[in-house]
């Protein structure tokens, strides 16, 4: 009796299942065009300086913690912000009473409109506006020298490797201070300008970097570094003054509109949100700052031994 036929292959071929590859799979794929892609720029690293650069400042930054010290710094900067804008908001209410204005039209006249300025003008309302002015004056002198304080111990870290021998001076200090209140001059300088003419308020930003950066400089001479003259630290006041140039865009033409149009979305958790955003991004410009200066110089130093 014969056995059950077994079918032919080429009868009846069997169906071949294509299995999709697996997440691990795909992963370890990537993982494989980043090494060769990390090879290859690598390899160019010998004969680009710009791409040299670029990775001396990613091992500098990684080796002294560049994002912790950005944080703390934004630390520092919120905490000069809190008593700085109770002092402008209360002189803003002295100023109201003074030329018999409501605060809320003096806030529009200032330029302030939506959610930021009824909250200014609510504050600027308050009782007790003359006693918190003056109480807040010695809080933003101590506010601003603990700000310089830190920044003088990054520099030093960044530059020397640690921040324990930092001595700040009182001439360091003043031109600190006035580069903070230059700033916020020109801020509302340039405001004023953007208000009246969009294509002018563009002009008067590129304007502002100028300025801005040659602020920087002037700091910098006063901060720790090396037996550096001033030219060895313009590079860094340069991108400190682009970077803020781009990040007071952001604010003026994207942040702000956004939190002004979604006011009853957001709230003061949004205008938060996106201020802390900003102290992060103006921490992390001055550490990279003082790591640009620092690199340059190393380089430069090696270059003459050789």
């Amino acid at each position: 009796m014969a056995g059950p036929k077994v079918p032919d292959r080429d009868e009846h071929p069997v169906l071949e299942v294509e299995v999709e590859p697996t997440v691990v799979g795909r992963l370890a794929r990537w993982l494989e065009r980043a090494r060769v892609l990390r090879g290859r720029v690598e390899a160019a690293r010998a004969g680009h300086a710009s791409i040299d650069v670029g990775f001396d400042l990613a091992e500098r930054d990684s080796a002294i913690g560049g994002g912790l010290l950005a944080g703390a710094l934004a630390y520092r900067l919120f905490v000069l912000l809190l008593p700085t804008t109770l002092l402008l908001v209360s002189g803003l209410g002295l100023y109201a009473g003074t030329i018999d204005k409501s605060p809320a039209k003096v806030a529009e006249e200032a330029g302030l409109h939506g959610l930021i300025a009824a909250q200014v003008a609510s504050a600027a309302s308050g009782r007790g506006r003359g006693a918190v002015f003056l109480l807040m004056v010695p809080a933003v002198l101590y506010a601003v020298v603990a700000l310089y304080r830190a920044i003088a111990k990054v520099h030093a870290i960044v530059w020397h490797g640690s921040g324990r021998a930092v001595r700040i001076t009182p001439r360091g200090v003043g031109v600190f201070l006035g580069a903070l209140v230059f700033q916020f001059a020109v801020i509302e300088i340039v405001g004023w300008i953007r208000r009246g003419d969009q294509v002018g308020g563009l002009a008067a930003l590129l304007v502002y970097l100028v300025l801005v950066g040659t602020t920087w400089l002037l700091v910098s001479i006063q901060l720790p570094h090396r037996e550096v003259r001033w030219p060895g630290l313009l590079p860094g006041a340069l991108l400190f003054g682009a970077g803020l140039f781009f990040i007071n865009v952001f604010n003026i033409y994207v942040t702000t509109r956004l939190v002004e149009g979604r006011a009853n979305t957001y709230g003061a958790l949004g205008i938060a949100a996106a201020l802390l955003f900003s102290l992060v991004l103006v921490g992390r410009l001055t550490v990279m700052s003082a790591e640009l200066n620092a690199s340059l110089h190393e380089r430069r130093r090696v270059n003459r031994s050789k």
